[in-house]
């Protein structure tokens, strides 16, 4: 029993320690090693607000600038994907030669992948990620974090794919051909590399069918086919060639 009432009187000794606001010093190094430790504890959303403070007090100390690039990873573990967008692109336009620079484009790129939405919900976060992910790997192709984000972006192409599928083939069912032959234009220009491209193309076949221009149905079909001879959507454009 006694045993159990000491565990308890230490835990709301714990639960007070973690909750008492942290005060910024008239030093800088300390400060900067309290918000280490904080993260170190995991208590992201507290190092975020601390170094929120730490910036305002210490603005030319010699640990200014890595602690943007720590409050901004802070704020990303703490899921407070909008504030790790905006404190990245902050970094990146103070400190474009800085060692780190390629880490906060990658925490830019995680912090939008973060906020990417299902396929049938808007997609400018899907967009604005890819874009990030390409940029990332075309400048620093060596770091480390190309490869990560290489490996997310075959999975973007394929959110973004099956959204322009989607509506597609709601135009498609409305009849509103030219629309929905637009939108599968886009993934046999953009997407190939995706799952949705049979279907598109099946698609897209059939759009033009229905807008009468036979041959460029007939073109689709053949490519279908050539492309994908095992495909369920070649065995059903046979009507087009």
């Amino acid at each position: 029993m006694k045993k159990i009432i000491l565990l308890f009187a230490m835990s709301l000794v714990l639960a007070s320690c973690s909750g008492k606001e942290l005060t910024i010093s008239e030093s800088a190094k300390v400060d900067y090693e309290k918000a280490k430790n904080l993260l170190d504890r995991g208590e992201y959303a507290r190092v975020s607000l601390f170094l929120e403070n730490f910036s305002a007090k210490h603005p030319y100390s010699q640990h200014a600038v890595q602690a943007e690039l720590l409050r901004t990873f802070a704020s990303y573990k703490a899921g407070q994907y909008i504030l790790s967008e905006t404190l990245s692109k902050q970094f990146v336009k103070r400190h474009p030669r800085h060692p780190d620079i390629a880490y906060a484009k990658y925490l830019l790129a995680m912090s939008y992948f973060k906020q990417v939405s299902q396929e049938d919900h808007d997609q400018i976060p899907t967009k604005l990620t890819i874009d990030a992910f390409e940029k990332l790997i075309q400048q620093h192709p060596a770091s480390r974090y190309a490869k990560d984000a290489s490996s997310r972006l075959q999975s973007l192409y394929n959110k973004l794919s099956s959204h322009e599928l989607t509506v597609g083939k709601y135009y498609f069912d409305k009849e509103r051909y030219v629309a929905a032959a637009n939108r599968f234009q886009v993934i046999l220009e953009k997407y190939q590399t995706t799952p949705s491209i049979e279907e598109a193309l099946y698609y897209l076949a059939a759009s033009y069918a229905h807008l009468g221009i036979n041959e460029s149905a007939h073109e689709m079909a053949i490519l279908l086919r050539h492309n994908y001879p095992k495909s369920e959507w070649s065995s059903k454009i046979k009507d087009f060639l």
